[in-house]
């Protein structure tokens, strides 16, 4: 719904909006149904009791002895039986034993007709009676559509009996007026839906089309700048509705806005290249085309060159700090960068990982001499070998090689620590004594002062026994 456009929403209103019409027009055809319905159930029964008052009447000159019981019954009959309304509807009677006295159906008078049922099995005969009987009322049924008679309709119809003679009368709707005046008020709310539906279309379209003209503008124009082509002096008319001059009015804000950062970009952008030229003198600077129109392609051009000129900058100083910590004599670290580095390794320890220190110590053979140059850039040579790149190493003028590693195992240390010595006196042959002072730990426990301190007393009690020896704290 998010990506609707404003054309499909409306749309999508006004068929809701035809949905809810339909809807109210279909309750309010129910509504009239039923009042119809109740309308013709009380004229039914007005009729039923105007039937009634005739029988009183005829046998009311029964029993002041101007009619005799026949003759009063007789009139009663043939004044009844003429009843007609609602185009041609009628009144029934029956006497006690169900026999059919009057009928708009001739073939049913005088026939029994109490057992008679509608299609679905409902004794309707025997009903009427009852309801008769209990002081009238209604009986709803089945009945077949007098134009279609496969079809079953819904009927009502009031009875009401004459205890005097016993009789039963009543009087059924007429379905088909019924039915033809609810088509009638459908076929009207139809026509009147349609009616307002097309007057709802036709101002919709004008509506849609006419936001539509503003924001295509609108769009085109936001497009352009977005491509980075448009100008950012460019500025919207705010006409057209309010919406759109609202959004109008926010475009030429940005635009501002943008227009105000781009010349403040310009003016950085060359006060930087200017002090790059001056950091680097041979350095390739590329300085674009700039015009007076600003547009956010000139922009970015100027920034991928600030960006590419800082790339340089931050590779030089990567450089100049990789410089800053090797020891360019023996290409491990120096010992301030060593134990810089330490020391936060330390604090990222976990409490669960053992970790070594080791102090490597040369001493040259059967003398006091300290050893060359050349025998330190050996054994230097094989400690950047033999150690992983993760391993941090130095080499302190008065002691020897230096180097921490934490491992997943704690013997993993150790053996890294005799495979060293054994491998720099491959290396170095008889000349010297490589002895080492190992100060090991679980997790941070010490601190680099304490390890430093016990691989120092370490190597020392090794030196002391003589020869290549290795010792733990």
């Amino acid at each position: 719904m998010k990506r609707t456009s404003i054309s499909t929403r409306v749309w999508l209103i006004l068929a809701l909006f035809a949905g809810g019409m339909l809807a109210n027009s279909y309750l309010e055809t129910t509504n009239s149904r039923n009042a119809i319905q109740s309308c013709y159930e009380g004229n039914v029964q007005h009729v039923v009791d105007i039937a009634k008052s005739i029988l009183k009447h005829y046998h009311g000159r029964q029993v002041s002895g101007e009619l005799t019981e026949a003759e009063a019954q007789k009139l009663a009959l043939e004044a009844i039986s003429a009843i007609r309304y609602d185009g041609g509807n009628y009144v029934f009677m029956g006497d006690e034993a169900g026999i059919s006295i009057s009928n708009g159906i001739k073939e049913l008078v005088g026939t029994n007709i109490l057992g008679m049922q509608d299609p679905t099995g409902l004794p309707l005969v025997r009903n009427l009676y009852d309801v008769a009987a209990s002081g009238g009322g209604f009986v709803d049924y089945q009945w077949p559509d007098p134009e279609d008679k496969s079809v079953l309709l819904p009927k009502t119809s009031y009875a009401d009996y004459f205890a005097p003679w016993r009789w039963t009368l009543g009087s059924g709707l007429n379905l088909t007026a019924l039915r033809q005046e609810v088509e009638d008020i459908q076929e009207s709310s139809l026509i009147n839906l349609v009616l307002v539906m097309i007057t709802i279309g036709v101002i919709v379209i004008f509506f849609v089309q006419s936001v539509n003209a503003q924001i295509r503008k609108l769009v085109s124009s936001m497009k352009e700048l977005a491509s980075g082509h448009g100008d950012l002096h460019h500025r919207l008319s705010l006409d057209g509705g309010k919406e759109v001059a609202e959004i109008s009015e926010s475009y030429n804000q940005l635009a501002s806005s943008l227009e105000e950062m781009a010349k403040q970009v310009r003016q950085d952008s060359e006060r930087f290249l200017s002090a790059v030229e001056r950091m680097q003198p041979d350095a390739a600077i590329h300085r674009p085309q700039l015009s007076d129109e600003l547009t956010l392609d000139g922009i970015r051009s100027l920034v991928n060159q600030i960006c590419t000129q800082t790339e340089a900058l931050e590779l030089a100083h990567e450089s100049l700090k990789e410089m800053a910590e090797q020891d360019p004599v023996t290409g491990l670290l120096s010992p301030q960068a060593f134990e810089l580095r330490m020391r936060e390794s330390l604090q990222a320890l976990d409490t669960n990982t053992p970790s070594t220190f080791v102090l490597v110590g040369m001493s040259v053979r059967d003398s006091v001499l300290a050893p060359s140059q050349d025998q330190i850039n050996l054994a230097a040579g094989v400690v950047r070998h033999m150690l992983p790149n993760d391993v941090q190493a130095c080499f302190l003028p008065d002691t020897g090689f230096v180097y921490w590693s934490s491992f997943t195992d704690a013997s993993e240390g150790m053996r890294l620590a005799v495979a060293l010595q054994q491998q720099i006196e491959a290396e170095l042959g008889d000349e010297l004594d490589i002895s080492l002072g190992i100060s090991s730990m679980l997790g941070s426990q010490k601190s680099y002062d304490l390890l430093y301190s016990e691989a120092e007393r370490a190597l020392i009690r090794a030196q002391k026994e003589g020869g290549s020896r290795v010792y733990e704290y």
